[in-house]
């Protein structure tokens, strides 16, 4: 539930500064990327969906991206993004919490772009 609540508070941080934040308008304003971030099971998740300069979501782990962070589990993903820490991150990804599918690039411009806005 947690997780849930966070994504569907970092989606409305990226609409909203996806309006008002200039830098950030900027930044998103050439790309067409679909980024998911979900549990491994599928259950819990989001769908980032950047398409030039407008940002929409929907909700749920199934959806087709073209890069996703996928956390073993929703108390994993939830400590580990609330804390924003990027050595967080590294280290659940090391212990095999934390995994990429797709374009790694994708997620490293998605992540980029919330560092913009947080």
């Amino acid at each position: 539930m947690k997780l849930t609540l966070l994504l569907f508070i970092l989606y409305h941080k990226l609409k909203k500064a996806a309006k008002t934040n200039t830098a950030f308008k900027s930044y998103i304003g050439t790309m067409r990327v679909k980024i998911c971030i979900k549990t491994a099971d599928g259950k819990r998740g989001r769908l980032f969906v950047f398409d030039k300069g407008t940002v929409s979501s929907r909700r749920g782990g199934g959806h087709t991206a073209d890069a996703s962070l996928v956390w073993a589990d929703p108390a994993t993903g939830f400590s580990v993004m609330a804390s924003g820490s990027d050595e967080a991150s590294f280290m659940a990804a090391a212990h095999g919490k934390l995994k990429v599918e797709g374009m790694a690039y994708y997620i490293q411009w998605f992540t980029d772009g919330i560092k913009m806005i947080l």
